[in-house]
């Protein structure tokens, strides 16, 4: 993606999973300098706003909850960074066809544990349901939702689904629902188009090139 105006809460959400959409907000991986979008609790929050997980209420209550525990806040968004990488890895061993590091599937269960104790039961007007978010006194309640969806695609057909941009410098990661499985890019209208962009540059400066040498001297 290339769109410099963006901020954590305007991001594309392209992954077509939430979780996927959450490793999403750091871009440019596969280069030098990747491009955080989650710098703060304020981001965090704003993203989560953004992606559907608090409501417009609740994210004025996480606002004003991270101004007076601003140390928390920040423990709180390390915490998160920490899940996203894991989660980034995980995909990224599936995607390779290969085992993932031992360490990121503990740092992963740890995190699922703790939101499987947050997690309940409610009643609702057509029955019962889950409520995943937790205790939504605390900072960290806005994880929970991403690790429950980590988690349901982990043991799920859909981990066969994941791939990543073919963008290698993208790294975005995104859910592939097509029919014969042909998704190559995050965004066609974005990493598709500069692929195609290139592509065509290249041959351009080829036929050039072949066209001097053909030319009598």
């Amino acid at each position: 993606m290339t769109d410099k105006k963006r901020t954590a809460g305007s991001l594309k959400l392209l992954g077509g999973r939430l979780c996927l959409d959450f490793v999403n907000t750091l871009d440019w991986r596969g280069t030098d300098s990747p491009q955080e979008f989650l710098k703060t609790y304020d981001d965090l929050v704003s993203w989560s706003r953004h992606a559907g997980i608090c409501s417009q209420q609740e994210t004025r209550k996480l606002y004003k909850m991270a101004e007076q525990s601003n140390a928390e806040a920040k423990k709180v968004l390390n915490r998160t960074l920490k899940l996203r990488e894991a989660v980034f890895r995980l995909f990224a061993a599936g995607i390779a066809n290969r085992n993932p590091l031992k360490e990121d599937l503990a740092i992963f269960n740890k995190y699922l544990s703790q939101s499987m104790k947050d997690s309940q039961i409610t009643r609702t007007p057509d029955g019962y349901a889950w409520d995943i978010a937790g205790n939504r006194a605390k900072l960290d309640w806005v994880m929970n939702p991403i690790i429950r969806s980590a988690a349901e695609i982990l043991v799920s057909d859909e981990i066969n689904k994941v791939k990543a941009c073919a963008d290698s410098a993208c790294g975005w990661l995104f859910i592939d629902v097509s029919r014969n499985q042909s998704r190559r890019w995050c965004d066609m209208q974005d990493c598709g188009n500069r692929a195609k962009a290139t592509r065509f540059y290249k041959k351009k400066i080829k036929d050039a090139s072949r066209k001097d040498a053909q030319a009598p001297r």
